[in-house]
């Protein structure tokens, strides 16, 4: 990633003039003493947005009285705090509830991403001159735009020990098709007080170059005298106008030669210093990583950073991006959204406090708004500014416990309505800024907000030593790099009897049971020797893993082996699967009349995700290829989400090896057949987003992409892509 500072003619033409010109405010400071003891008790703040509109039930507020339409399949959990429950997606973080101030009446009453997001980006519904923003989702206006919360805290609360006083991690928050969402910048401050934004993937192996490589021509010696030669330009620009300008630059200009040549600045963001296991505990994938990175930054010295939630392939063309749940609302919360929120921020905090760092690092998290109490006709929730659930944790807060109520059915506040300008005059306050603070913009004051200071979040720690044990259950450490299917050579799993067992994520139908072993069926995992070692694969068909044939099949009875594809997005799907076969030789030769194979690509037709409930979207016929080599088969598709007229995605998809027995109906046993066996021995899914743009990764614009410019979806299969082996993936071999 680049780090880009403004050039001193783009300083003159985008407000840098006028940000250097504002300065002091204009109210008399009250006295610290009548402003409260927690007041100014943070020396940082990390928000994390939950960029979508996270669901209270889901997360912070379930409802298990309210109506199965309402409440949805998910139980509540009891937290470490008596009388405080989570929804048991967060098994992980109930177990910090003592340490967080859970805020379950948060409002904004607008229903629309980018005015509601503005309101908690900026702590208002106004822009410049105290008109309304109104309802919209239209992209920022730096003209008119409120200063961000960032901007604002960046401006009045400069950091002393790091270059940067504000930061944005790992990339703005856009609307779809791709536009910016206003309020994340300076606004009517200018330019020069825009947040740094670090557009970043920290779960990469060479992200470390992405940030602070520098270009190799450009050494520390001549970054120095660059400096040294800027510095004297800068003396010729030192009085007037020009040089107020001239300072806001060399503002800048010092951030930069600061970041590249001073230790501090720069180790911030070498994560590879930290300890593998930390980083795991993490989670290694974009969000977890940029936490931990938000981590560093606060030890650095950064005023303010922002995490938000970020983006995935294909995010930019579907209608259920980010947290914005409006279908599959229990799919992606359960696979996609909650585990890593639930490992990340835990970690998170757990990190800050075992440092010593929470006690003066304000931690906040918020979304756009709420969502919907009822659960629509697609199994998602839609926006709901009426009421949402965040959480404060950290330096000055008072917690292990409930601030603000939600009804029974999470509709509207029934306690404390909180509105984000009070939100914003609380984080102010603790940040050591008095709420009625004014500034000074283009000669005219602006009061940076309207909003009271919520005195119930205010505290030390706990407010009650009590504790009990914290519900859900917690597994192994998810993992985050999976592609669209998992298990691919079905290798985990656990054993039912013998070398039979069933693998992990795979279903198979009718699967392989003990107690008709040779019957038509699935063994999703089957330990096959292989020289001197021991490989796994699934098998279709009858007398498996070397047990007697035996049982009736129907005409019309199917074998499947079959998985549901995780987190779909629109985009091009390939599925292939690598097939061996084996068969007495009746059986071989009575099998084109007998059965019908294929893999296919399908979707499911109703929320339950019942593998018998399915429609085929794409299939590819083929023949077993009796005692002759293996081969691999493909079936491709581009499948669209409702957004794109399709629909395909709406309910869920999935990939399927299928075996039908299409002839009159055979007894096994007395049919002369001892075995038919089909060895799946491999099966794996490519994904290739439909926002997919190779130029656009294409840096070097030489055609080709290397590791460092391959997307994560293609760094995760680079080796399998680059079949010529020469370390480059061509056009053709990501379409391939």
């Amino acid at each position: 990633m680049n780090i880009v500072f403004p050039t001193r003619r783009r300083m003159l033409q985008s407000g840098g003039l006028a940000a250097a010109l504002s300065g002091i405010p204009l109210a008399a400071a009250r006295n610290t003493n009548t402003l409260g003891p927690q007041f100014g008790r943070a020396r940082s703040c990390v928000l994390v947005f939950l960029s979508g509109g996270h669901p209270q039930h889901e997360t912070f507020d379930p409802k298990p009285r309210a109506p199965a339409e309402l409440r949805g399949p998910f139980q509540p959990i009891s937290t470490n705090i008596p009388g405080i429950q989570y929804c048991e997606l967060l098994p992980r973080i109930s177990r910090i509830a003592d340490r967080l101030c859970t805020i379950r009446s948060l409002a904004t009453d607008d229903n629309t991403h980018g005015s509601s997001a503005y309101y908690y980006y900026t702590g208002t519904n106004k822009v410049k001159g105290g008109l309304p923003l109104g309802k919209t989702d239209r992209a920022a206006n730096r003209l008119t735009d409120w200063p961000s919360l960032a901007s604002v805290i960046g401006k009045l609360k400069p950091a002393s020990r790091s270059p940067f006083s504000s930061v944005i991690l790992p990339e703005l928050i856009l609307n779809n098709p791709g536009y910016l969402f206003a309020g994340q910048d300076g606004g009517f401050m200018g330019r020069g007080w825009d947040p740094q934004v670090f557009p970043c993937d920290p779960s990469r192996p060479e992200y470390e170059t992405d940030i602070l490589g520098m270009v190799n021509e450009v050494t520390g010696p001549r970054l120095a005298r660059r400096r040294t030669l800027l510095d004297r330009l800068g003396d010729r620009f030192a009085t007037g106008q020009r040089g107020q300008a001239a300072a806001t630059f060399g503002r800048h200009m010092r951030h930069a030669f600061e970041v590249l040549l001073s230790g501090p600045a720069r180790e911030a963001f070498e994560l590879d210093r930290e300890n593998d296991s930390l980083r795991d505990l993490y989670g290694r994938n974009k969000f977890g990583q940029s936490l931990l990175l938000a981590r560093r930054l606060v030890e650095s010295g950064v005023r303010f950073v922002q995490v938000n939630w970020p983006r995935e392939p294909g995010d930019l063309s579907v209608g259920n991006p980010v947290w914005d749940t409006h279908f599959d609302n229990t799919g992606r919360c359960r696979d996609t959204l909650c585990p890593p929120f639930d490992l990340g921020f835990s970690t998170f905090i757990d990190d800050l406090d075992q440092r010593g760092l929470l006690e003066d690092t304000l931690v906040v998290v918020l979304g756009d708004f709420g969502r919907t109490p009822k659960i629509n006709k697609n199994g998602g929730r839609d926006h709901w500014g009426p009421v949402m659930s965040g959480v404060l944790a950290g330096a000055g807060v008072a917690t292990g416990q409930v601030v603000g109520a939600s009804d029974r059915n999470g509709s509207l506040p029934s306690e404390h309505r909180i509105p984000p300008e009070d939100l914003s005059a609380t984080i102010f306050h603790l940040m050591g800024i008095d709420p009625e603070t004014h500034i000074e913009v283009s000669g005219r004051p602006f009061k940076i907000t309207s909003g009271q200071v919520v005195d119930e979040v205010l505290g030390s720690g706990p407010v009650t030593d009590a504790r009990t044990p914290a519900g859900g259950r917690i597994d192994r450490l998810p993992d985050f790099n999976r592609g669209p299917i998992s298990n691919e050579t079905f290798t985990v799993g656990r054993t039912i009897e013998g070398s039979v067992g069933h693998a992990e994520n795979w279903v198979g139908l009718p699967a392989w049971a003990p107690l008709q072993p040779g019957g038509f069926c699935v063994a999703s995992r089957v330990a096959v020797e292989s020289g001197k070692r021991v490989r796994h694969e699934a098998q279709i068909g009858f007398g498996l893993a070397g047990h007697a044939a035996g049982g009736r099949i129907d005409t019309g009875t199917r074998a499947v082996l079959a998985q549901e594809i995780y987190n779909q997005r629109p985009g091009r799907y390939k599925f292939t699967v690598r097939l061996a076969a084996e068969a007495d030789p009746h059986a071989a030769k009575a099998w084109a009349t007998r059965f019908r194979a294929r893999i296919a690509l399908f979707r499911f037709t109703d929320l339950t995700r019942d593998m018998t409930r399915t429609a085929e979207l794409a299939s590819t016929p083929f023949t077993p290829p009796f005692g002759e080599a293996p081969i691999d088969v493909s079936v491709g598709r581009l499948l669209k989400d409702q957004q794109g007229g399709g629909g395909e995605l709406l309910k869920g998809i999935g990939v399927a090896v299928i075996v039908e027995h299409t002839g009159p109906p055979l007894d096994i046993a007395n049919s002369g057949f001892t075995s038919a066996i089909l060895h799946v021995q491999e099966a794996r899914v490519r994904f290739l987003p439909r926002d997919f743009s190779f130029a656009s990764h294409d840096e070097n614009r030489d055609g080709q992409l290397d590791r460092t410019e391959a997307p994560r979806f293609l760094e995760m299969a680079f080796d399998r892509l680059d079949t010529n082996g020469d370390g480059y993936l061509s056009p053709k071999e990501v379409d391939a």
